[in-house]
């Protein structure tokens, strides 16, 4: 495959529609990666074939930024890095990096004519709490280069070991990486070569032990601003980042501390609530009711005013304008492992929205995996 970085940006430099990623791994190892388009307005899903595609050996979807997808392999010498570009099948593998110990964040951003890759471990330190180092790779040099933020520190240990399927994916938002890391909102600006560590709204003292169980969240952009969206017992939550212009809005009403009053509540759906209006639906789905901890938002549409939800072989829609709530894809799992199946927030780029306007988006259930042949691609 092509490994010329200029041909992996070619036609991305705008982004346009907004859809869905699906890795289906299977037990052998390999994968379907299906690529659903949510349509405009409607929040209806389709299939656009002509961007999906399939692999024989491992491969793990880690981060997507304006049409660009940052993917794994395993190599001889651990982990392999490539970004890829679907609407040209085009694909660089990046160089080794120095990095010895466990990566524990990795990130893509993407301007629209260059990319940087960035990879964030614990520094070799003496204690329980180690500083963050980052190795970041850019387009422009075809180079790593090494990036230790001043006193910057995890306030947890970062775990040994993580389930690929279970982390959040990074968003790049207003010229910066987000990640979700130990209760807190890690934050790289990728210009300024800065990071801070915001505490999340949902954070608790046993963080360790709540991220080991299956609650999925999500990071989401709407209206410039950086979104959080989780699940707890009470219902699915979604906060958004202050801005600048937020602080000097509150600050004429009222005074506070800026560095610790970073979010606010954007919106919040009761799952008792859902489960008395939604009874049917979740018949018709084989749910007995709305379980709170089978229930992961994967994504948020601001166009749709629509949230995605994942529940263990289904995918439904929920307006929240609305209030309508729609099954949009199934998918098959072996035994209890639903984890099989993996969603990541995508926006194609003009390229491709241009390539599929005229096709109309076929409104109908999602079946995954797909029976249709694939083409495979190998990395």
């Amino acid at each position: 495959m092509d490994q010329n970085s200029s041909r992996i940006v070619a036609g991305e430099s705008n982004t346009g529609r907004y859809g869905l990623v699906c890795q289906y791994q299977f037990e052998d190892g390999s994968s379907q990666f299906i690529f659903l388009q949510i349509g405009d307005k409607s929040g209806a899903i389709g299939i656009n074939p002509s961007l999906s595609f399939c692999t024989e050996n491992y491969l793990q979807v880690l981060s997507s930024c304006k049409g660009l997808l940052l993917l794994s392999s395993i190599g001889e010498l651990g982990l392999k890095y490539h970004v890829f570009n679907p609407n040209s099948k085009h694909v660089l593998t990046l160089p080794q990096h120095s990095i010895t110990r466990h990566v524990i964040r990795s990130g893509l951003a993407f301007d629209g004519n260059h990319y940087q890759v960035v990879l964030a471990h614990v520094a070799d330190t003496e204690g329980a709490f180690g500083g963050l180092e980052m190795e970041i790779f850019s387009s422009d040099t075809g180079k790593w280069r090494r990036f230790h933020p001043k006193n910057l520190f995890l306030p947890i240990p970062a775990p040994d070991f993580e389930f690929p399927e279970l982390k959040t994916h990074p968003l790049f938002c207003n010229g910066a990486i987000h990640w979700e890391i130990g209760g807190h909102l890690l934050v790289y600006q990728v210009e300024d070569d800065h990071c801070e560590l915001i505490e999340l709204p949902n954070f608790s003292e046993d963080w360790c032990w709540q991220s080991a169980l299956t609650y999925k969240r999500c990071l989401s952009e709407s209206q410039g601003r950086a979104n959080y969206t989780y699940t707890d017992f009470e219902g699915v939550h979604t906060w958004i980042l202050l801005s600048e212009y937020d602080h000097d809005y509150y600050s004429n009403y009222s005074i506070y501390d800026r560095k610790k009053f970073r979010w606010g509540l954007a919106r919040s759906v009761n799952h008792q609530d859902l489960n008395l209006k939604h009874q049917e639906t979740y018949f018709h789905l084989g749910q007995r009711k709305w379980e709170p901890y089978d229930a992961s938002p994967i994504a948020v549409c601001e166009d749709s005013e629509t949230l995605y939800l994942q529940l263990p072989g289904t995918v439904v829609s929920y307006n929240t304008r609305t209030d309508v709530l729609e099954q949009v894809c199934t998918y098959s799992f072996p035994g209890e492992n639903f984890n099989c199946c993996s969603f990541l927030p995508l926006t194609y780029g003009r390229q491709i929205e241009g390539e599929s306007a005229s096709e109309s988006l076929e409104v109908g259930v999602v079946d995954l995996p797909i029976k249709e042949k694939l083409r495979t691609l190998a990395f």
